[in-house]
């Protein structure tokens, strides 16, 4: 098929002192089996030698290389800049630590084909070490109610979606999911008020304009090394944009009182996650965290509690379906 009658998809390559990922990330989107794609590299003024790499793939035909002299301070405003020089039907946010398996955007595209309600489509990720060994999936660690309903078919409806990620963020990674670009543009972007949790507020403001497909096939390799590990002082950090992110998402969209119940009660959930996975950090950062979110939520207390029952009842399962597969 002519090259030209496939759908442009825009890659948005954004690059900052990684130089050790920068070869296998990159080869792994210039070799896509797609064969209408534009790759946008932005670095974002890497300091590491990573930018006499990317000009190694200057003689590719379809990369549009920007090598900023100035740092941004953020993966999203660097996201957004790339974006604006997207022309793709579909755009995709690719990181510089990780890779793609090379039919990413042809299975990701073939989606879109039988769903027209659709306008995002994500698939499951690996998760890698700094060698890029896969060591698990982004599926396992997914809530019950979020495995259930993709356990037989792909399509989720927005309502449901907004369910979802009301508790957990479903799409860890930017990285698996290709978006169609007018819906990107509707939503304006990333919002660059936030340094860890700008993806998750996105994908929650297009619950309110569009379905979603999930793909149990893992087409992406999500890197986890030195730089991932939280610590006291970003765990501070996300807790305070979680409540932020669904605070804003409520306050810009007319939402049921039940839903609005329902976000108050995830961000509870998310703030007692924090809790079960390092206790000792996030007692250390608990009076500083309060003093934030009771700004945000004067019933604070009361949606740490539901979130906290929340996530007994998610461990009871999991424990429960173990004992049963023994």
């Amino acid at each position: 098929m002519d090259k030209l009658s496939q759908p442009l998809v825009s890659i948005v390559f954004t690059s900052y002192n990684h130089q050790e990922y920068l070869r296998q990330a990159l080869d792994s989107l210039v070799n896509q089996t797609h064969p209408n794609t534009e790759i946008i590299i932005i670095d974002d003024c890497s300091t590491d030698g990573s930018q006499e790499i990317l000009k190694e793939y200057e003689h590719y035909g379809n990369i549009n290389l920007k090598l900023q002299t100035q740092n941004s301070g953020s993966y999203v405003k660097a996201s957004n800049f790339g974006a604006s020089f997207a022309k793709g039907e579909y755009i995709l946010f690719a990181q510089c630590d990780d890779f793609a398996e090379a039919n990413q955007i042809e299975i990701l595209l073939k989606a879109f084909e039988s769903n027209p309600s659709v306008g995002v489509v994500f698939s499951k990720s690996n998760l890698v070490g700094e060698k890029g060994e896969t060591f698990a999936d982004d599926f396992y660690g997914r809530e019950k109610s979020f495995k259930e309903a993709v356990k037989e078919k792909g399509l989720i409806k927005a309502a449901k979606m907004k369910e979802f990620l009301s508790f957990s963020c479903v799409i860890p990674n930017l990285s698996a999911a290709l978006i169609k670009h007018e819906l990107f543009k509707e939503i304006n972007g990333l919002s660059d008020q936030y340094l860890v949790v700008a993806d998750w507020e996105f994908w929650l403001d297009l619950t309110e304009k569009t379905d979603f497909y999930y793909v149990a096939q893992p087409l992406n390799y999500f890197r986890q090394h030195a730089t991932t590990i939280r610590s006291s002082i970003k765990m501070k950090t996300q807790i305070g944009e979680i409540y932020k992110m669904f605070y804003n998402h409520t306050s810009k969209n007319q939402l049921e009182p039940i839903q609005v119940h329902k976000i108050k009660m995830g961000a509870g959930a998310v703030w007692f996650s924090f809790f079960v996975e390092n206790k000792k950090t996030w007692i250390e950062c608990f009076s500083a965290v309060r003093s934030d979110i009771k700004k945000i939520e004067r019933n604070y207390l009361y949606y740490l509690f539901l979130g906290a029952k929340k996530h007994v009842f998610e461990y009871l399962f999991v424990k429960t379906n173990k004992i049963n597969l023994v």
